[in-house]
């Protein structure tokens, strides 16, 4: 999706997280920006040296999924812009996962809907993770306990 206050897209090559970010923000006009960049962790859900992450979705299932959400929280804010880019395919560590970027007329806006439009893409958008370390592989089974229900 991408039109002027709203922009994602689900990538299989590797970004510049800074690079996507700085384009972004040249046609984004709002006076308060926040952003988030996650990336592989060394290692998997067990302790052990991750080789590789791979993160598989279902095409078009995903997308509409991302887009109604996005749209919606837009609507709950005039000047809101949002912008995702999430990878899948093989990852490897320390690359960049995710690049969450969203601006506002003021900083507590931004900063507000940014961490509500990362726990939804961690927790409720349809990404499976599976974890690939030099024993073999597994998948991720849960996501960080964030001690609270969304």
């Amino acid at each position: 999706m991408d039109n002027l206050r709203i922009k994602f897209k689900i990538l299989e090559e590797t970004f510049n997280p800074y690079k996507e970010f700085e384009l972004w923000e040249k046609v984004n006009k709002n006076s308060a920006n926040s952003f988030f960049i996650g990336r592989v962790r060394p290692f998997d859900q067990f302790g052990n040296d991750l080789k590789k992450l791979e993160i598989v979705h279902y095409k078009g299932m995903t997308e509409n999924y991302i887009k109604r959400y996005l749209m919606k929280i837009s609507e709950k804010q005039d000047d809101l812009c949002i912008f995702l880019l999430h990878r899948i395919g093989f990852i490897y560590p320390n690359e960049p996962i995710i690049l969450i970027a969203v601006s506002a007329n003021h900083r507590g806006i931004a900063n507000k809907y940014l961490q509500e439009i990362l726990e939804f893409t961690k927790y409720k958008v349809p990404f499976w993770k599976k974890e690939w370390t030099f024993k073999g592989s597994s998948w991720v089974k849960k996501n960080t306990d964030l001690g609270f229900e969304l």
